[in-house]
């Protein structure tokens, strides 16, 4: 048996066998299983999905997949348990599980827009073989394109419609690298890149200036003459956000790449002004004064082939009005900042103690930098310890307990969703790292213990950092 059908939600059962959970033998257990899997610190997903369901109607790209019960009229939900269940218990409260009664007034408001969503469109099956490669397809990855190929971050954040200029430029410097290259291993690097890094790399007025890079509001193109330097660049920073946070990780990134690929080129050159980018660094005044012909063949480099007459005359026209404006800013580092950035006041005991003792062994480094440069693994060790801490303290405070695995589970389902709320609520620059880590880009934990095991070097930069995002997750959680 193959076939869609319409059916009534009183007959559809949640499946006990659920992969999301383990085995149950009641639907009321698959329920209270169901909503547990699914709790996070500001809610519950479910709830969320039945809000939505309510409001939108349930996706028509995704059927349910049903199994019909031998010798009833019922059938054991395959794919979709949550869309059941969202929908199951916004028509009946009652069936919301003791543990989650507050949230059954919340399901019973959804109770009448519900009603019209009641009978669902399902795909029934009794060939266990076949259910198994559905769910395969819709669970199991990518498999080389056989399952969901899900979107990459360009891919994503061209989709979305509010990206920010990082992310704006970022796009654009890809997509005038497909016009004037064709899809490259250029293209292709910078494509796959997470547009918050890649922008986040070109903001700085050195890399542009040793790329070739030029700025216009929100448009960056790359205009030629440096395919190998970019290249090994693009290679270098597609690991991840890590090396390029800060200003000086991007100069030093960029100075030590011009060294490697282009060791004869000069190491100062005229800078074309970025109307909208806001800084460029200083020139050499014979830069200034050199005739503008040379000057221009230093800022931009050699015209690619392919690039047509017009549109090279109008970049080099719009280069020559904007090269004089150049101005300095100086550099900033995190080597003499103070860790976290901030004075914070841990609610627990134990917590509070770890990190008066690292602030206080910090202000003892930042007196003698060079001579106590054995504090740094302390400190990278220290800062671990103080997470963990504070990760114990919060779960004993709801009275739950994950022993070993407080950190880790502390920082996936209590820190993160709570910063990212923040992050997506606040969108300020000064929450860009943390948006790096609520997405994916940025590893805190790994860091963190890479550091307290020592297969990790540590470097004040780093250190600085990452004090700085555990000082916003607990100021956030447990101040």
């Amino acid at each position: 048996m193959n076939e869609q059908r319409r059916i009534d939600i009183e007959h559809l059962i949640t499946d006990g066998e659920n992969p999301r959970f383990e085995a149950v033998s009641t639907e009321e257990d698959a329920l209270f299983s169901i909503l547990e899997d699914q709790t996070t610190t500001t809610g519950n997903k479910v709830l969320n999905l039945a809000r939505d369901i309510a409001a939108n109607g349930l996706n028509a790209s995704e059927l349910l997949i049903v199994s019909p019960i031998e010798g009833t009229d019922d059938y054991r939900v395959r794919e979709g348990n949550r869309r059941v269940t969202a929908i199951k218990l916004s028509l009946d409260s009652s069936k919301v599980p003791a543990k989650f009664n507050k949230l059954a007034p919340q399901f019973e408001k959804l109770a009448d827009a519900m009603q019209k969503h009641r009978v669902i469109e399902c795909y029934v099956c009794n060939d266990e073989n076949e259910i198994h490669r559905l769910l395969e397809l819709r669970h199991g990855g990518e498999q080389d394109g056989v399952g969901t190929v899900k979107w990459n971050a360009t891919q994503k954040a061209r989709f979305s419609s509010g990206g920010n200029h990082q992310s704006a430029r970022a796009l654009s410097l890809v997509k005038h690298l497909e016009e004037d290259y064709g899809k490259n291993e250029l293209w292709s690097l910078a494509a796959k890149m997470p547009p918050t890094n890649l922008g986040r790399f070109i903001t700085t007025p050195k890399v542009r200036q040793q790329l070739g890079i030029n700025i216009a509001g929100d448009d960056a193109h790359y205009l030629g003459g440096h395919n190998e330097l970019l290249l090994d660049v693009l290679k270098t920073i597609s690991g991840g956000v890590q090396s390029i946070y800060t200003r000086q990780n991007r100069v030093n990134l960029i100075e030590e790449a011009v060294q490697r690929i282009e060791p004869n080129r000069q190491s100062q050159q005229s800078l074309p002004f970025d109307k909208n980018a806001g800084t460029n660094l200083a020139v050499s005044a014979s830069d200034v004064v050199e005739p503008s012909g040379n000057r221009e063949a230093a800022i931009l480099g050699p015209v690619p082939d392919n690039m047509t007459n017009e549109r090279e005359r109008r970049r080099r026209d719009t280069s020559r009005d904007d090269a004089v404006n150049i101005r300095k800013k100086p550099v900033s580092n995190n080597s003499g900042k103070r860790m976290f950035g901030q004075t914070l006041r841990p609610k627990g005991a134990k917590s509070n103690d770890i990190y008066r003792g690292i602030d206080w062994i910090d202000q003892q480094y930042l007196k003698h930098p060079d001579e106590l440069k054995h504090l740094l693994p302390i400190l990278g060790i220290s800062l671990r310890l103080l997470v963990e801490t504070v990760a114990r303290e919060y779960y004993a405070s709801v009275n739950e307990d994950y022993g070993d695995n407080s950190l880790k589970h502390f920082l996936k389902s209590v820190a993160k969703p709570r910063i990212k709320n923040k992050v997506d609520s606040a969108r300020v620059n000064d929450f860009v790292f943390a948006a790096d880590w609520t997405n994916g880009d940025h590893n805190l934990d790994a860091i963190l213990c890479k550091w307290a095991h020592g297969t990790l070097s540590v470097d004040r930069d780093s250190l600085v950092r990452e004090s700085e995002l555990v000082a916003l997750i607990i100021k956030e959680i447990w101040s």
